[in-house]
């Protein structure tokens, strides 16, 4: 069922209308604790606005893709799965979404001390200029902080 899924949505997106922008103005790092402090570094690169409808469970208007760059600053190696995501719009929890086809793969693999790696990842939008609020805690992290970035679209 979710070969299928994945081609309707592939379709559905490449038939459609489709206009875009990019927000550039993310540059601020944020640190995120692995197993010792702040060893995990985060910058938000890119927010691309896709105003063309997407059906996750119901159908949005409009979707954004987020993309990463993700450093381990630490000396031991991280598994990326570990590292949890959430995005909000007015307190609501969002649908986040993968497509293995376009490369939007989220929070894949690991990393090894001192590498890097882009990420992306899908997020539907109740609204289309509402600012995002994005959360992340990482499992390993002894003293569950989370670091939460507010993403003005």
């Amino acid at each position: 069922m979710s070969k299928k899924f994945i081609i309707c949505l592939i379709l559905f997106t490449l038939c459609s209308f489709n206009t875009s922008y990019s927000n550039n103005n993310l540059n601020e790092s944020l640190n995120l604790n692995n197993t010792n402090d702040e060893n995990v570094k985060i910058e938000i690169k890119n927010v691309e606005i896709i105003n063309s409808a997407i059906n996750l469970d119901e159908i949005y208007e409009a979707y954004s893709i987020i993309t990463m760059n993700i450093v381990n600053t630490g000396l031991d190696y991280m598994e990326l799965s570990n590292i949890n995501y959430y995005f909000y719009q007015n307190h609501k929890k969002l649908q986040t979404f993968i497509q293995s086809e376009n490369g939007y793969l989220g929070f894949v693999g690991t990393l090894e001390s001192g590498e890097e790696k882009e990420i992306k990842i899908g997020v539907v939008l109740e609204e289309k200029n509402t600012p995002l609020k994005l959360v992340f805690e990482n499992l390993n992290d002894i003293n569950k902080e989370k670091v939460i970035k507010k993403i003005n679209i």
